[in-house]
């Protein structure tokens, strides 16, 4: 459960380039708003399975959502410079 994020998040950067290049601005938070909602539901997955455990099982769960929603912010944030990157190698194309 805990492995697919590394490869969601590090997907993310490269995703921002391709929709540069593809020239759709509004794609852009499609992405983001996608690995948010994995997230939120791999909370609440994980808080069944926690159930009525002692505290620190429910505080490990809190740690992981927030851990993901930090790295979540700050991967959407540095794709938008990336989107202007993948962007700009659309313009060094020839036109056709």
């Amino acid at each position: 459960m805990f492995h697919i994020m590394r490869r969601i998040f590090a997907g993310l950067p490269v995703a921002s380039v391709l929709i540069g290049f593809a020239g759709q601005p509004a794609m852009l938070m499609l992405p983001p708003a996608l690995t948010a909602s994995y997230v939120l539901i791999r909370d609440r997955i994980i808080r069944r399975r926690v159930g009525l455990a002692a505290w620190p099982s429910d505080g490990f769960a809190r740690h992981v959502l927030v851990d993901d929603l930090g790295r979540l912010v700050c991967l959407t944030i540095a794709g938008i410079p990336l989107f202007f990157v993948g962007h700009a190698l659309r313009g060094l194309l020839p036109a056709a």
